[in-house]
């Protein structure tokens, strides 16, 4: 028999709680504005049970979208073998093997440099 709460199973049931904990937060919502105009200034949070609908709907949303996630996919191919050559074309991204780059005319900067310093140590 299969698990009824596997990832990807609970279709329905998801997009119900979903939905349920969308309407608890839009209610949340538009109790702390109703409670913001009846209250005095000086109550700076709304009422526990605002907070708790907040809460109740963060975990329904939570456990309703981990619920329809499918089921994860390897990321390397570990059970098939390869060679070091395959796993080089199957892994590496040939945009960041970058030939000309501006070390040669670092090499060449340094090399001036150190002959201009070399050349004014002499004058000295």
């Amino acid at each position: 028999t299969a698990n009824p709460f596997a990832p990807g199973r609970m279709g329905t049931v998801a997009r119900l709680a979903s939905g349920f904990a969308v309407v608890l937060l839009v209610h949340a919502g538009f109790s702390t504005i109703h409670f913001k105009g009846i209250a005095p200034p000086t109550e700076p949070l709304p009422p526990s049970d605002v907070v708790a609908e907040v809460v109740i709907a963060f975990v329904l949303a939570v456990v309703s979208s981990l619920s329809v996630m499918p089921e994860f996919k390897k990321v390397r191919m570990a059970d098939i073998e390869m060679t070091p050559s395959q796993v080089d074309v199957a892994f590496h991204c040939p945009d960041f093997m970058i030939f000309a780059h501006r070390g040669r005319s670092l090499v060449r900067r340094r090399r001036a440099l150190a002959a201009k310093a070399a050349a004014t140590a002499d004058l000295d």
